[in-house]
């Protein structure tokens, strides 16, 4: 990509992968063929992508143990599968992104591998605290808004397993038609709410009649004033959403409604470009044209988005497609998943250097979800002190706790961001995960190491922090330079160049025709 020119990622065409050699076009696009097609095997997995017999054999003891767990550890739509390179583990990287140090990304995030049996003792179960802040299908962590769980038949389209709600992966998981209505019925109840997300897993992953059923209760709330819509669909199978969805979802959400109209917002989940594709940029302008806005959660990932130039091309380019940017979540402390984690440094520094060199409507508010129904914590400008010092956040490397205060006042003293693990199970696990990959310096777990005590000893792979330069920025986001410094911010300074151009261009030109 040079200045935004062909920005969107193209996935392998389906018909040059074996799995799908024979699949029609009408097939493809069809998304009651996407769901009954779903990679849930190793049998189907290789035949999509390129994996050794001891790859096969790690993959097939994963999910075995997985399963073991109670869990339905894999599903993949066959689209988002295509967006996976043939050799996840050689992709193909943008320049600045050390391809060499990196797996697929869209891999990463939706196969399960041996990184996620590792740590067993690390990380919570649960962290959010649902079933301990909720009545019935409603789960409220502010004054204003609530969430509304309504799965149905484990409601979403693929499994991410970096996946905040480990529960989610559960084989069944179906919130019954009493557990919604006495959600439903305290969103009544509780005149300050006037929030509700419609989640999941996946909202639009529910039948039509659930859907409908629950937007039409909703509509006939007074104080109720957004209805946001939480779904991954247009990201893992794009052809989900229609014309007949989302009309159903505008129909249905103002039906019984007397008062101001009730707004709907769409909540995705895009994590890295490569899933910004022009399917995607198709479901967006359609969701668009039917007058909905849709907002992207990125979660930030270790070892999937956690470089400079990844975070900035996913931001930027999901603006260009009509989705906005709306929060970079610091990745959940949840078992099985504590590999995932970035330190909240290595994302400030991030964060602070995007400022600027990309419009501030696609730089999202860094934030973290604080354990135990704490709600989100702004990480960025304010609101965690990293180094728990006055010390400017790039200029050393901190200690990996800090003190966080949550929206309702309330501290939360040497809150950790890290998983902790003691050395001899950390380098096993990268023992392990090195012969998995087949080459060492791509699985960097960032974990607090502790000793048989408990006490912290290091926090591993940080022994420095990330120095972006001005140049170096320049080059990552593909600016031009002026005088091969920075790049042209003031057109005076070359005020004699542009007017001898302008009066060469078409504009003037054009008069003196």
């Amino acid at each position: 990509m040079k200045n935004g020119h062909n920005f969107l990622y193209q996935p392998r065409d389906y018909r040059t992968i074996e799995l799908w050699k024979d699949v029609s076009e009408e097939e493809w696009y069809n998304p009651l063929w996407q769901r009954k097609n779903s990679i849930r095997d190793l049998e189907k997995l290789k035949k999509v992508i390129r994996l050794s017999p001891f790859q096969e054999s790690e993959i097939s003891r994963t999910l075995v143990a997985l399963r073991e767990q109670g869990k339905e550890p894999m599903r993949i739509t066959p689209y988002y599968a295509s967006l996976m390179e043939e050799d996840p583990f050689h992709p193909v990287m943008l320049p600045g992104e050390k391809n060499q140090k990196r797996l697929d990304p869209v891999f990463w995030q939706s196969v399960p591998t041996p990184a996620n049996l590792l740590f067993p003792d690390t990380g919570l179960e649960g962290a959010m605290s649902e079933s301990s802040r909720s009545f019935g299908a409603a789960y409220q962590r502010y004054p204003n808004r609530i969430a509304l769980f309504v799965a149905e038949n484990t409601s979403c389209a693929s499994y991410c397993v970096h996946c905040q709600r480990a529960k989610s992966l559960d084989g069944s998981v179906d919130v019954n038609h009493t557990e919604i209505d006495k959600g439903l019925f305290y969103i009544g109840y509780n005149r300050n709410i006037n929030e509700v997300l419609v989640t999941g897993g996946d909202a639009l992953m529910i039948s039509k009649n659930r859907l409908r059923y629950i937007l039409e209760e909703l509509s006939r709330i007074p104080h109720l004033r957004v209805i946001r819509i939480a779904t991954r669909v247009p990201v893992v199978m794009p052809m989900g959403v229609t014309s007949e969805l989302l009309e159903l979802i505008k129909e249905a959400s103002n039906k019984y409604n007397d008062g101001p109209e009730k707004y709907v917002y769409f909540m995705t989940h895009i994590n890295h470009y490569h899933e910004i594709t022009p399917d995607l940029a198709a479901a967006a302008k359609k969701i668009r044209d039917h007058g909905f806005t849709i907002r992207n959660q990125t979660v930030l990932l270790n070892h999937v988005n956690d470089y400079y130039r990844t975070l900035a091309e996913t931001f930027r380019r999901m603006f260009w497609i009509g989705v906005h940017p709306y929060y970079l979540l610091q990745c959940h402390k949840e078992k099985g998943i504590v590999h995932f984690i970035t330190p909240i440094q290595v994302g400030k520094i991030y964060m602070k250097h995007l400022q600027g060199w990309i419009s501030g409507v696609t730089v999202p508010r860094y934030a973290a979800n604080i354990e135990g129904g704490g709600g989100k914590v702004l990480l960025m400008p304010s609101g965690h002190d990293t180094l728990n010092v006055e010390t400017q956040i790039d200029s050393k490397i901190s200690e990996s706790y800090a003190t966080v205060v949550t929206w309702d006042g309330r501290e939360i003293h040497n809150y950790e961001a890290l998983g902790r693990t003691k050395r001899s199970e950390f380098e096993e696990g990268v023992r392990i995960m090195d012969e998995f990959i087949g080459r060492s310096g791509v699985f960097l777990p960032k974990l607090i190491i502790i000793d048989s005590n408990g006490k912290h000893i290091e926090t591993t792979n940080r022994t420095k922090l990330p120095v972006i330069e001005i140049m170096k920025k320049s080059s990552l986001l593909e600016y031009e330079t002026y005088n091969g410094s920075m790049p042209l911010t003031n057109p005076t300074d070359i005020r004699d160049d542009l007017e001898r151009l302008f009066s060469e261009s078409k504009f003037t030109l054009d008069q003196k025709g």
